[in-house]
């Protein structure tokens, strides 16, 4: 039933043109912090840049970076330090062996995504679900979960719009999510935020 519920949700997002090389998601975000009478809803958007090709025939090509920017217009705009959370509860990479393909998907402006879920920590109340975007690229698509202890109380991510470019490629912390799930189950306690240096990939108006 749950799953029904976030497909009818999701099966209205549109899917944007592809950027210039990047990829672009735009998410709604509903989160209840700790301590606070009500949920709080706004959004932001995750831009994954396309991976740095070398001259240097000795070096690899280095992966994008995340970055990260609320959306106007989705509520009140969210903190830089809510932003700099948000870079550790996304997903833009390849399968993991904590996802499983499901047999069932969702379209995006006529473009077939199939839906893959993602085995999260006994430990997590947490449903977290992925869209494959692209051949062998899998994006966040939904993840709700309810926390005993920590600065978030619940919290749910939808996407909401999708930007390819034609360089699209996985991000070098695009798994970052599954080292949050981890440490919700490891340690209970606040989320696990993003590392010191990331925010300064945080845009603020």
């Amino acid at each position: 039933m749950r799953l029904r519920s976030i497909l009818l949700v999701l099966a209205f997002l549109p899917l944007a043109a592809g950027a210039a090389g990047d990829a672009r998601l735009d998410y709604r975000l509903k989160v209840r912090l700790r301590g606070e009478p009500a949920a709080v809803e706004t959004g932001f958007r995750m831009v994954a840049t396309p991976a740095l090709v070398l001259r240097a025939k000795v070096k690899r090509p280095r992966m994008g970076r995340w970055l990260i920017e609320p959306l106007p217009g989705r509520g009140p705009a969210p903190s830089p330090a809510l932003l700099a959370r948000m870079l550790s509860l996304c997903y833009f990479s390849g399968p993991t062996a904590q996802a499983v393909p499901l047999e069932t998907g969702m379209k995006f402006a006529g473009r077939w995504c199939r839906l893959w879920q993602v085995r999260t920590p006994p430990e997590v109340g947490a449903y977290v679900y992925l869209a494959e975007v692209a051949p062998g690229l899998l994006a966040l698509a939904y993840l709700s979960a309810t926390l005993p202890e920590g600065e978030f109380r619940s919290l749910e991510i939808h996407l909401s719009s999708l930007s390819l470019g034609p360089r699209a490629a996985p991000a070098e912390e695009g798994t970052a999510l599954l080292k949050t799930l981890q440490h919700w189950a490891d340690q209970p306690g606040p989320a696990a935020g993003a590392d010191p240096a990331a925010m300064e990939t945080v845009r603020v108006p």
